[in-house]
């Protein structure tokens, strides 16, 4: 129950006793030594509360969590040391003692393994920056794994829309360097080789759909540089030309055939029909600035239409290129009945002003 410091349980003559030594109550949570995080954000991190028993485990768990946030705001030297001040009648101050210490930004950022594309144009691709004169002015120069991992789906999708679809990162690591008072990044890249499209194809398994009308919504030709932006795109395309004919839960499935030889992905369009799934509710949730129907009017589904996942992804990407969310997630939950889902858009708002 989080109520009791200790508990024994014993047998004397038949009879079983439980002694208890109960926690004491805190009387009020208190942080000190703080001034780049202010005391709001830190009482919001924190499990601990007034009036609330005092647990060991969770005041260990809310000083995890302050250095956690520090981290984010690249304070790495960071250190929290929780004490109590006894008030009597079983009462006691929780304070926490923080040493910011120095912020640590990215002194500098590197690759290894890229021959087709510059350090400098890959720097452009991530949201990630090295520490310079503007840094008072941005946070893009922190440290934060978050937003590492987010520049490692961005470099990905770089390189695919470049035609290196056999692109991946080997390893990202950041290594602390005190001289420059900051970590240096380094990706090692295994590009790859760049490929062409070689032949389109479209196969319909509706009888009514026909082919040659998918055809032309399509974004990618032979020849071409593989793209899987425009994929993604022709996908789009297809499945709403497949939609405006009446089949409104058909599903549109690419296939990639790739020859190493002759470096070229043949690709096929499979139509097929897909289940019989109607969107019962949208819930947004986590928008704490943005308004409901600023995140509604980028969806090209709405309650009541029917389900399909390429126009859901669709709304995410959208959502995403918004710039008004640090982070987007879409997912279903199952609804009243079977043939009905609710879909959960979780967003996360950060802040929009840029000084450019």
């Amino acid at each position: 129950t989080g109520l009791f410091s200790d508990v024994r349980i014993s047998n004397r003559g038949g009879r079983l006793v439980v002694s208890v030594e109960e926690n004491e109550v805190i009387n009020r949570v208190a942080f000190e030594g703080n001034k780049k995080v202010k005391d709001e954000q830190l009482a919001g991190e924190v499990q601990s509360k007034a009036r609330a028993p005092f647990s060991k485990t969770t005041v260990q768990a809310d000083t995890q969590r302050i250095i956690e946030v520090y981290h984010r705001a690249g304070r790495y030297d960071v250190r929290v040391e929780p004490k109590t001040i006894d008030r009597g009648q079983g009462r006691v101050d929780l304070v926490f003692e923080i040493t910011e210490g120095e912020k640590l930004g990215v002194a500098e950022i590197k690759f290894v393994g890229n021959k087709s594309f510059s350090d400098w144009k890959l720097k452009d691709e991530l949201t990630t920056t090295e520490t310079n004169w503007l840094s008072w002015l941005k946070n893009t120069d922190v440290y934060d794994v978050d937003r590492i991992n987010s520049d490692q789906e961005l470099l990905r999708r770089f390189y695919l829309k470049n035609g290196y679809a056999d692109f991946r990162i080997v390893s990202v690591t950041a290594d602390l360097d005190r001289s420059k008072n900051g970590f240096i990044l380094t990706y090692v890249l295994d590009e790859g080789q760049q490929y062409r499209v070689g032949s389109v194809d479209v196969v319909s398994n509706i009888k009514d759909v026909d082919p040659a009308r998918i055809r032309s919504a399509l974004r990618v030709a032979k020849g071409q540089v593989y793209n899987a932006e425009l994929v993604e795109k022709s996908v789009e395309n297809a499945t709403i030309e497949v939609s405006k004919s009446g089949y409104a839960f058909a599903q549109v499935r690419p296939r990639g055939d790739r020859n190493p030889e002759a470096r070229t992905i043949s690709l096929v369009f499979a139509v097929e029909e897909g289940p019989r799934v109607y969107i019962e509710r949208i819930e947004i949730r986590g928008n704490t600035r943005t308004r409901d129907w600023v995140i509604r009017r980028e969806f090209d589904v709405a309650e009541g239409d029917a389900y399909n996942r390429v126009l859901v992804d669709r709304a995410e990407r959208r959502l995403r290129n918004l710039g008004y969310f640090k982070d987007v997630k879409i997912t279903n939950e199952p609804g009243s009945t079977p043939d009905r889902v609710i879909l959960v858009v979780q967003v996360e708002d950060q802040p929009t002003g840029e000084f450019s």
